[in-house]
């Protein structure tokens, strides 16, 4: 599903307001291991700038987006956007 920047950051920000996102699981084990919550990834989605998008010939477009944790730290979100979902494919703090 290949958008423009501002119709990404449209789309990334509708559904992360009503939660609509899940974690590959090596996205799931950063979570875990760098000590992030939802808390964090909710705020970074809200406050996100899109860095770069990537072109995958087997998984499609992932989009890098950079926001803010509740920490004020930076938070960076990999993201693959599905039929109603956000795939958070990678994150970490920069």
């Amino acid at each position: 599903m290949r958008q423009g920047p501002r119709q990404v950051l449209r789309t990334v920000k509708a559904r992360a307001r009503v939660n609509a996102w899940t974690y590959s699981p090596r996205a799931f084990e950063s979570l875990v291991d760098s000590s992030i919550y939802d808390e964090d990834v909710q705020r970074a989605f809200s406050t996100a700038s899109l860095l770069e998008t990537h072109e995958h010939p087997c998984s499609g477009s992932h989009y890098v987006l950079q926001g803010f944790g509740m920490n004020e730290e930076p938070l960076v979100l990999v993201c693959r956007l599905q039929r109603r979902l956000i795939e958070i494919v990678e994150l970490y703090w920069d």
